[in-house]
């Protein structure tokens, strides 16, 4: 089955900031309804592989993957934890090193969330840090 050129113009817009609804709403789709069509369109097989194919198309032509950006971070993560010479405006040392540990922090969360170290976590308690107690009707 071909898509719509509704349905086509919805698959250009979500690859823009994979938001459903807004791609809806850009491609013309009502703003009342966009949210559950946005929804519906991407549970439609062939909009679905229309997008993966477009997905699959940009990471071949910008060659920019999962791996590029761990690469990324992860030598971004090496280049601040070395501790380099300050330079002056004219490109010569002062004498001074800098180590730019938030820099060295940030690329070490991002590779920690990617390797699913740091999970949020919700915990529920009753009255006074009691238990919670659940009752469950069947009728």
């Amino acid at each position: 089955m071909t898509l719509t050129a509704k349905q086509q113009r919805f698959v250009a817009e979500y690859l823009i900031d994979l938001n459903a609804t807004q791609a809806a709403i850009r491609a013309g789709y009502s703003e009342k309804t966009a949210g559950s069509v946005g929804g519906e369109n991407l549970k439609k097989p062939e909009i679905a592989a229309a997008i993966q194919a477009s997905m699959n198309q940009r990471t071949e032509r910008t060659q920019v993957d999962a791996d590029y950006v761990l690469r990324t971070i992860v030598d971004t993560i090496e280049r601040c934890k070395q501790a380099e010479p300050v330079r002056d405006r004219d490109g010569e040392t002062t004498g001074e090193y800098k180590f730019d540990a938030g820099a060295v922090l940030k690329g070490a969360e991002l590779l920690g969330k990617h390797l699913k170290l740091f999970t949020d976590k919700t915990e529920l308690t009753g009255a006074g840090g009691a238990p919670l107690t659940i009752n469950v009707c069947f009728d």
